[in-house]
């Protein structure tokens, strides 16, 4: 890990409860070595829409970066951003060719990420919302309060009170347990890390999302693919994903991570 002390003030992370791009950041950070502060955005009461974020942030997305007083966001950006600045442990290859397929692992990721997100608005994203313990005249009240984009409400509402799609989770499921046959096929060669013996930002990329299939049903997925959970296995024993799990407190708002 880079050794450098790097102010905790310097590195601020805005950040949510159980979603992976935030997370890819924290893994990063923890790679490097680099201390830093997250401040937490409840995304159920749409935080993440307040004018003073999309400042920060037009996407309106998490995770957002501030380092030393620049804005950086989206967690690929993010990441390649902090290896450009803190170049040890090298966490992307050293050749273009390397670069590339660590893109395109990227695109991969963001590719299957839509229908996963379609996905886990009927799961996490209804139990995000309901676990506000809002009635629906409340949860318009908190939303009004940060937002006055009618769109948000009406997709929040819909949150609260619409029952699961059971059939849309199936089917964005089978698309894509699809496109991860060829994650299967691509590690199937026998490489230890997506872009081969070298652990890059592309594993960073893809690990938090493969960990949240639970969400959407799915409890065997290294059973379904053998290479993909030899794969996860071997994440999970670094330090930075057993530190990068980090969930807020209640009524926490932020958190000073010590590396």
């Amino acid at each position: 890990m880079n050794q450098t002390a790097t102010p905790a003030a310097d590195i601020v992370l805005y950040d949510a409860a159980n979603m992976p791009s935030p997370r890819r950041v924290r893994m990063c950070l923890i790679e490097k070595g680099l201390s830093f502060r997250i401040r937490w955005l409840n995304l159920g009461l749409m935080d993440q829409k307040q004018p003073a974020y999309l400042r920060l942030n037009p996407t309106g997305l998490v995770p957002t970066l501030l380092h030393e007083g620049q804005r950086v966001y989206d967690s690929n950006v993010i990441n390649e951003y902090l290896d450009s600045l803190y170049p040890q442990p090298p966490l992307v290859p050293p050749d273009a060719l390397g670069q590339a397929q660590m893109r395109m692992w990227f695109a991969f990721e963001g590719d299957f990420a839509k229908p996963f997100r379609d996905a886990s608005y009927e799961t996490l994203g209804k139990a995000r919302v309901r676990n506000t313990g809002m009635t629906p005249d409340g949860l318009r009240a908190e939303i009004g309060k940060r937002t006055s984009n009618p769109a948000y409400l009406k997709f929040v509402m819909s949150l609260l009170t619409m029952p699961t799609d059971e059939s849309l989770i199936a089917d964005r499921l089978a698309l894509i347990l699809e496109k991860l046959s060829g994650m299967e096929d691509s590690l199937a060669d026998g490489r230890t890390w997506l872009c081969g013996d070298r652990f890059t930002l592309a594993d960073i990329a893809l690990g938090p999302r493969m960990d949240m299939f639970p969400v959407i049903g799915v409890h065997d997925l290294a059973e379904r693919f053998y290479h993909i959970g030899a794969w996860m296995r071997r994440l999970q024993q670094r330090q930075s994903w057993q530190r990068s799990l980090i969930t807020p407190a209640p009524g926490e708002t932020e958190r000073f991570v010590a590396i």
